[in-house]
């Protein structure tokens, strides 16, 4: 809580000026509003009764006059308010993207894709919402309402008295609905959540749901929760009704009893019934201040919980620690594993006590079956994670020592599953080399077998692909990806399962290249179609998380072991398959 309430303190108050000029727009206009009873008592008191002719034009023409020019300050103090709501929002999201930019996957994998999005959205409602439009002005009614009471007090203490008497019985009614929409705001949050989480999934998967025919039960659970989050939201409906008429009430109350007295005040000479005409306008406006204070205390309920959201993201501290060099770190490749092991969870082995060395310039494939820890190894190379134990080297430095950009800027890595944005072809193969020129994209399009594909697409490079590419093919996406990378021209390129979209022709003709390309730098390839990897200078096989099997092509044919039997299995299905 304390931290939370630091945090907002913090960003409002780096933007200190905008809030001086924004407090010094609210005095004038406390001033203004103040003054308005205080002319309506002199016109009835004064003006009329004496006949001051010149007193009563003035003082008409300034009440007439004051709505407008507080009108105009509140619109230039709201301006001030603005930059200060929308400086927040723009600095949590900007700390929420770059904190998520810096987090390894074994950090924010223990987070959905809509429960991220919905904390980002959230920066919002606390800068733009809860700051602009609650806490700062309640912060300056606060001011008013100091300035009211002093003036009431000024006219009369007894009716001052009696009008401010009734707040502390509306305070402790309020508290006590406060706790009541506290417990529902929670509820009503935990939905959106999961609903947001929903919502993305369903997208993603909605091939899936058509493909098992599951509309129905999918519409099912969409009818369950809405009835669930109706009802919630409703009953906070109810009591945020309460809460406004809480107020409403003791407003009431207020203004009859401040009127019973003040008339009972007037037959006896006691007051003036200008003071009383004063106090009528006066309450209202006492009643608006606490009111607006009142709603930035609901406001601070129903955020908290989204305030806390973003910072559990803040205050994330990652596995994966970078480390800066002072001078930037040229990678040759020569990579060598120690006693590796890790695991995503506790009893969860991925790798166990792994061991090798790849000298610069090799070709390593990394064949075996699935799930036994292949791709962890590509990951642990490029510091996705870090291992529990053991010790990984790049040219005999500790990859934990080595800057995160240095390590990523020169080894490149095509994932299985290829990630493009939807944006243009020549957008997305940008993304590894801002300052490519348009010959260095065609050559590396072409490197890549994808170039006469995109060359043929009526916008061609400047093709939109879709949101994750889904206008393209597996295969398409899988070449693109591949260009993207030898577009940046890494001196250690790791592939994952890089061809398992394309047919054999194109394989080949990848393949060639890429062996071509790699001659004297590292390459380290997993795959699952065994004609990728088979010209290797090694070849690791992995299972359950160990290397069991190493060497060429022919020695663990040789071998008659797991290589052999996965070799044989796959080529008595290619058999198959033919036929």
């Amino acid at each position: 809580m304390k931290e939370n309430t630091s945090l907002i303190r913090r960003l409002v108050m780096s933007r200190f000026k905008y809030i001086v000029i924004g407090a010094l727009f609210t005095v004038v206009t406390v001033g203004i509003q103040v003054l308005t009873p205080w002319f309506m008592k002199r016109i009835v008191d004064e003006a009329i009764p004496e006949k001051e002719i010149g007193l009563l034009v003035f003082l008409i023409t300034a009440i007439s006059f004051f709505p407008f020019l507080s009108a105009a300050l509140i619109s230039i103090r709201n301006l001030f308010l603005h930059r200060i709501g929308g400086h927040v929002t723009d600095y949590l999201r900007r700390s929420l993207y770059t904190k998520l930019t810096r987090l390894s996957p074994k950090t924010y994998n223990d987070f959905k894709t809509g429960d991220i999005s919905a904390r980002i959205y959230s920066c919002g409602e606390i800068g733009d919402m809860y700051i602009t439009q609650a806490v700062i002005p309640a912060i300056l009614d606060v001011c008013l309402f100091i300035g009211i009471v002093i003036v009431m007090f000024n006219l009369n203490w007894e009716l001052a008295v009696l009008a401010v008497g009734i707040l502390p019985f509306l305070y402790l009614l309020s508290q006590f609905i406060a706790k009541k929409a506290k417990s529902l705001t929670g509820q009503v949050i935990n939905l959106q959540q999961e609903m947001n989480i929903y919502s993305a999934e369903f997208v993603t998967g909605l091939k899936t749901v058509q493909m098992f025919n599951r509309e129905e039960s999918e519409r099912d659970y969409l009818t369950d929760w809405i009835k669930s989050y109706r009802k919630t939201r409703n009953r906070a409906a109810i009591i945020d009704g309460l809460s406004k008429l809480t107020v409403d009430f003791g407003k009431a109350l207020g203004l009859g009893l401040v009127f019973a007295y003040g008339a009972w005040k007037i037959f006896y000479g006691e007051i003036t019934i200008g003071s009383l005409l004063a106090f009528t306008v006066y309450f209202p406006q006492l009643f608006g201040t606490l009111q607006s204070v009142q709603f930035a205390y609901i406001r601070w309920i129903n955020i908290r919980p989204k305030i806390q959201l973003v910072e559990e993201i803040l205050n994330l501290e990652d596995v994966v620690t970078d480390k800066v060099h002072k001078a930037p770190l040229k990678i040759n490749g020569d990579i060598q594993f120690s006693n590796v092991s890790f695991s995503f969870q506790k009893g969860r082995g991925q790798v166990r006590d792994i061991s090798f060395h790849i000298a610069k310039g090799e070709f390593i494939g990394i064949v075996g079956p699935s799930g036994g820890g292949k791709s962890t190894i590509l990951d642990l190379l490029m510091r996705f994670y870090d291992p529990d134990c053991g010790e990984i080297r790049i040219d005999g430095i500790n990859v934990q020592e080595i800057s995160l950009h240095d390590l990523r800027d020169q080894i490149g890595m095509v994932s299985q599953d290829v990630f493009l944005w939807n944006r243009s072809i020549k957008d997305n193969l940008l993304y590894a080399k801002p300052d490519a020129t348009e010959n260095e994209i065609k050559e590396a399009c072409q490197k890549a077998q994808v170039w006469d594909f995109i060359h043929g697409l009526p916008d061609k490079l400047d093709t939109v692909v879709g949101e994750r590419g889904v206008k393209l093919s597996g295969g398409e996406k899988q070449r693109i990806g591949i260009a993207r990378v030898l577009l940046r021209n890494p001196n250690v390129l790791l592939m994952d399962e890089p061809t398992s979209a394309l047919d054999a022709n194109t394989e080949a003709l990848l393949q060639e290249q890429l062996e071509l390309l790699f001659k004297d730098k590292t390459l380290i390839v997993v795959a699952h179609r065994l004609a990728t990897i088979r010209n290797a200078d090694r070849i690791f096989v992995v299972k359950d998380g160990a290397i069991e099997e190493s060497g060429t092509h022919q020695e663990l044919m040789e071998k008659r072991s797991i290589y052999h039997q996965l070799y044989t299995e796959q080529f008595q299905d290619s058999l198959k398959g033919g036929d």
